[in-house]
């Protein structure tokens, strides 16, 4: 009798051992889950299981669409996405699997009427006048579109002018962009106007715009001039407020025919949109570098620039969009922190830097030396060493160029024989040195 309860009591701590064991192995399994994951979570939920003695709960935690859904002052923006038919099939998708997913409102306008992966594309150029599609030169190519909208991908592979044709006939949706914007959403508070080629960090708009005044007629960009004319830079993006908007739309009511003539006789868009709202008393203030017109590729990183938010991007490309997306997601599931500049630089950027690359073009554009024909990238690597504050250079045949600031820059023709290089150990301290306290978001009287 003893020997069998011994056995009976012997076989219980095998088995409570074994059910330890295996709710600790459980538990590891779980936490090194969380852990691996460094905040960021696939867009399908993921689910956890709240392990205790008595009872099991299901946890389920937000995909990245929805968490970037369900952020603040999302009710109050429409985003206005600026496209043409041409352009849309290649530059459109990444967005709808991105940024888009993120905006409660926004609306496609291009030069043609047409469903494309579910969503509607309205054509902006409707509107326009008769009088002015039959005399303008660039309508020839509406008309063309429109007479081969079956066909428009070979219709694009036919003429190599084609783009240039689109580009052209671009100029003529600013106006028009701004009045349909209204009627799209007239409760909005705010309206985002980007174009294809343009990524918006949804999360880092929000948080700029809940620190300013929606009732305050604002009319924000990158600052351009050209032709003695003021204007937002369009591929950059820029921002009306609801006064704004109203002001100016006002203000044309009274004089489309003279705007269509204006425009007709200007070459940008941009340009129109700048003078019509001047005329309209709203005068552009500029953003930058929260809205700007370079890519992470090409951005000149300085310590001026690293601990401003970053709000567009412009000639951006599908996979950096992604890249960037990415990046934006795991900040919200991590601590929802601010997107920097300096961000983009230490994750996107500067893994890619190295002290040599060949056939690369980093863009420096510092002093130039001129080079012997028997000096080569060493001896331009030693003119950057000896200024202190030489963070890059670039050798071609007998030229040796370097620049203060860093910047990734892209592939060269092979046949200019670029090498470029970074002062790597001096980028890295910097990069070390760096501390934001706080964000500088652009004030705005």
């Amino acid at each position: 009798m003893t020997i069998r309860l011994t056995e009976h009591r012997l076989f219980k701590s095998i088995l409570t051992g074994f059910l330890s064991f295996t709710l600790a192995l459980l538990i590891l399994f779980y936490v090194n889950a969380i852990i691996s994951s460094s905040g960021s979570y696939p867009t399908s939920l993921r689910t956890i299981l709240s392990l205790s003695s008595t009872s099991s709960t299901i946890v389920e935690l937000p995909s990245a669409s929805e968490r970037c859904r369900q952020l603040l002052g999302a009710d109050d923006i429409l985003v206005i996405v600026k496209t043409g038919a041409t352009a849309l099939r290649e530059r459109l998708p990444v967005h709808f699997q991105t940024t888009l997913q993120c905006t409660q409102h926004y609306v496609v306008y291009s030069d043609m009427e047409e469903e494309f992966e579910g969503h509607h594309i309205h054509d902006v150029l409707s509107g326009v006048s008769a009088e002015m599609k039959k005399s303008a030169p660039e309508f020839k190519f509406y008309r063309d579109l429109h007479e081969n909208r079956d066909r428009v991908t070979e219709f694009m592979r036919e003429d190599a002018s084609v783009q240039r044709k689109a580009w052209r006939l671009d100029k003529w949706k600013f106006l028009p962009i701004v009045e349909r914007a209204l009627q799209a959403k007239p409760n909005a508070k705010w309206f985002m106007f980007i174009e294809a080629d343009t990524f918006l960090v949804w999360s880092n708009l929000l948080k700029w715009l809940s620190q300013l005044d929606s009732g305050k007629a604002y009319f924000l960009g990158l600052p351009v001039t050209m032709e003695g004319q003021l204007f937002a830079y369009g591929g950059a993006g820029w921002l009306l407020s609801q006064p704004a908007i109203q002001r100016m739309t006002h203000h044309m009511a009274s004089q489309d025919d003279d705007y269509e003539h204006f425009t007709n006789k200007t070459s940008f868009g941009d340009l129109v949109l700048g003078y019509v709202l001047e005329q309209a008393g709203l005068r552009l203030t500029g953003v930058w570098p929260l809205i700007q017109r370079e890519t992470p590729s090409t951005m000149e990183y300085t310590k001026d620039l690293w601990c401003y938010p970053v709000v567009t991007f412009h000639h951006i490309d599908s996979p950096d969009i992604k890249s960037i997306w990415d990046l934006e997601q795991e900040w919200l599931a991590d601590t929802q922190a601010t997107l920097l500049h300096f961000d983009i630089f230490n994750h996107l950027v500067y893994p890619r830097l190295a002290t040599k690359i060949d056939d690369w073009d980093n863009f420096s554009h510092g002093e130039e030396v001129v080079l012997t024909s028997d000096e080569g990238f060493e001896d331009c690597k030693l003119l950057c060493e000896k200024d202190v504050l030489c963070m890059q250079f670039r050798f071609t045949p007998k030229k040796c160029t370097m620049s203060h600031a860093v910047t990734l820059g892209w592939k060269a023709d092979p046949s200019i024989n670029s090498i470029s290089g970074w002062m790597m150990e001096r980028i890295t301290q910097i990069k070390a040195s760096v501390r934001c306290e706080g964000e500088k978001w652009i004030s705005i009287d």
